[in-house]
């Protein structure tokens, strides 16, 4: 029954960080926590290199989820849409950059998902550059983890076409289950390049 909750209760969470008003710009709460709960550890990542070494709660919570969010980094980069489903939940929600959501049954769901969208890239001229933005936790086993990807070079397409160059912000909530931490939501949003 526990199992079964999981994915309603990652996106609960989800829904009642996002939806607060006072969570509304993630860039105003890139500090230590200012709310009451004890497990909200946040961090500037792309300022501090990581969690804060100073705030052994925020070092014992959100450490464990960077890893995930990294390596989906790099198997994103080099088009691995294998080891990009083997580090998310069997049954994860996405919502792409248009704003659709996409929910795997199983795990190949997931790799049909991103190798439909491999297809029309040139892999040779695909290179995003991913850098985690901020970490907080929200509980001992879901972090929530926003990592910026630019396109600097634009996304050169099959076919000749172009994409210039821009960049999203990539929310993951990254849960805990068996020991285990695996990417349970990832939500993408696209905006100008910075």
């Amino acid at each position: 029954m526990l199992e079964m909750n999981r994915p309603f209760v990652c996106t609960l969470l989800w829904v009642l960080v996002f939806m607060n008003s006072r969570y509304s710009d993630w860039h105003m709460h890139t500090n230590a926590s200012s709310s009451s709960n004890e497990y909200a550890a946040r961090a500037r990542a792309s300022q501090t290199g990581g969690p804060s070494t100073t705030n052994p709660v925020e070092t014992s919570l959100a450490s464990p989820a960077r890893g995930p969010v990294e390596r989906w980094c790099a198997a994103y980069g080099h088009l691995d849409e294998m080891e990009l489903a083997a580090l998310e939940s069997p049954n994860i929600e996405t919502v792409d950059r248009f704003g659709e959501l996409h929910v795997a049954r199983q795990r190949t769901d997931e790799e049909h998902f991103w190798s439909e969208g491999f297809e029309m890239l040139r892999p040779k001229d695909f290179h995003p550059v991913c850098a985690i933005a901020e970490m907080r936790a929200t509980h001992p086993e879901v972090v929530i983890v926003h990592a910026d990807i630019t396109y600097p070079g634009g996304i050169p397409l099959q076919g000749g076409d172009f994409i210039p160059a821009f960049s999203e912000i990539h929310t993951f909530i990254v849960c805990k289950h068996d020991a285990v931490w695996r990417i349970a939501e990832h939500d993408i949003t696209r905006r100008a390049l910075q």
